[in-house]
């Protein structure tokens, strides 16, 4: 193989926008038996196959439990109809919790996007949480906007497993004070470009170059954090590809 053969080659391995289904177990006393969610982050209305049908026959596979969107799932710069395509291909079929990005403030609709995503089903939590019961266990959904505003959302010390929706895991150090079991956080893209192995991830907005949470798991003060790469192609804005730092999908099992 020549060097402009092999060079073609990890260039095509490094630019895959292939689907990355990755799958996290959390163990924890509060729950008996099992819950499995999928978590949807950063999705900036990205297509994936008719219909959505590549993440949909994902999650179903998955034998998922609950949908939870992250943030980002609409972009100030691309239209709309892929990202509901996704909302309303879930709704039917899961219970759907929802706390925004910066893209949705970004495009000054955030107010219309709840409104909307509260009248097909979705749980819109604004600083908020909810105690839902799945397979005989109850878990509570909290979501922030910001890390200022968190009162009507943090766990209760009622021995329910609190899971919170927080698009910027740049705050993780406050947020992992107040008592959260798993924190879910997007934002951060993968940090663009990676090294496997050697660099996570080289910048990330809110955090510069080489952010400290720029995907993966991470723990402290007994707060678990996992951080979706996020589920953008970069198709229209092809001056930031993704290296070696596929779209990720979070499959994620609690018992």
């Amino acid at each position: 193989m020549t060097v402009a053969c092999f060079a073609a080659v990890l260039l095509g391995i490094a630019c895959r926008l292939s689907l990355n289904k990755v799958e996290y177990t959390f163990e924890t006393d509060k729950i008996d038996g099992t819950v499995k969610i999928a978590f949807l982050s950063d999705v900036h209305n990205s297509l994936y196959g008719e219909n959505q049908c590549e993440l949909t026959e994902a999650i179903e596979e998955y034998g998922t439990d609950i949908v939870l969107f992250g943030g980002d799932l609409f972009d100030e710069f691309n239209d709309e109809e892929n990202s509901w395509a996704l909302v309303d291909a879930m709704v039917t079929k899961y219970p759907c919790f929802y706390a925004v990005g910066n893209h949705e403030h970004n495009t000054g609709k955030v107010m219309l996007y709840k409104k909307k995503m509260a009248e097909r089903g979705v749980t819109v939590l604004n600083n908020s949480s909810e105690v839902i019961e799945i397979n005989g266990q109850k878990i509570r959904i909290c979501g922030t906007e910001n890390k200022f505003e968190t009162e009507n959302a943090e766990p209760q010390n009622d021995g329910i497993y609190s899971v919170l929706l927080h698009h910027y895991p740049h705050d993780f150090p406050d947020l992992s004070q107040k008592g959260f079991d798993l924190i879910l956080a997007g934002h951060a893209h993968g940090g663009q470009w990676r090294i496997p192995g050697l660099i996570n991830g080289v910048y990330a907005p809110d955090q510069g170059l080489f952010p400290e949470y720029a995907g993966g798991l991470y723990s402290e003060n007994g707060t678990d954090m996992a951080v979706s790469r996020g589920l953008w192609k970069h198709y229209d804005r092809i001056y930031i590809p993704r290296i070696f730092n596929r779209p990720e999908l979070l499959l994620i099992t609690i018992n």
